[in-house]
């Protein structure tokens, strides 16, 4: 479970330009829930995300994944973290372009600090699972933005992570590719991963659990 209490962020500290991004931020997440974080640009939604990830931190409040407190850890610490719990979908793709989607895929499986059989065989089973096996050996910039989206979710589910964030994910794509893209999460979410998306997209948002809205640092509902 993801609980966050009184979550505080503040980019620049005691500097001219601070700028508080998250004001006591309190959210609870259940195992296996799909959520959508909802919000204008610039509402916060991209830095909780973010936080989620253990990607960035904050400065006052609680965050815990399943009771363990994810604050003043090492950084080998968030790594393993962010490695085996915590699948990331970034909004750009965030894909090495002149790599193949299989050297995409595994790039998770290399870092990671426990030693991991058979590399390949579960790297092409995640772009199965998302139904692009055949673009295994294709070069991500020949493919096309639904098919790259496809790569990131692989790339994020190939640690099979019990949670799933992703940033924006039908953002780039036309709405039949979005629609897509939202059944392979709500696929994801069935097999019991927690699915957590940032999306501007009201369709997006409909199709998850409940909506947590986000405005000037503050969540309303």
């Amino acid at each position: 479970m993801i609980k966050l209490k009184n979550i505080v962020k503040v980019y620049n500290p005691k500097k001219a330009n601070e700028f508080e991004a998250l004001h006591s931020v309190s959210a609870e997440i259940q195992d296996s829930e799909m959520v959508a974080i909802i919000g204008r640009s610039g509402a916060g939604k991209s830095t909780l995300l973010h936080i989620l990830a253990c990607i960035d931190s904050y400065q006052e409040g609680e965050y815990s994944i399943d009771g363990t407190l994810i604050k003043g850890l090492s950084e080998r610490q968030y790594a393993k973290i962010r490695n085996e719990k915590i699948g990331m979908v970034m909004q750009d793709f965030a894909l090495i372009e002149d790599f193949t989607a299989l050297e995409n895929v595994m790039i998770p499986l290399n870092f990671s600090k426990k030693k991991i059989k058979g590399k390949k065989e579960k790297a092409l089973a995640a772009l199965r699972s998302v139904g692009i096996e055949e673009l295994a050996k294709k070069p991500c910039n020949k493919l096309s933005g639904g098919q790259k989206q496809r790569v990131a979710i692989a790339r994020a589910i190939v640690n099979d992570p019990a949670m799933i964030l992703a940033d924006e994910p039908t953002g780039a794509l036309d709405t039949r590719t979005s629609a897509e893209i939202m059944e392979l999460f709500k696929a994801l979410n069935e097999q019991g991963r927690t699915v957590v998306i940032v999306t501007h997209d009201p369709n997006a948002a409909a199709q998850c659990d409940r909506a947590i809205e986000i405005s000037d640092g503050k969540i309303l509902k």
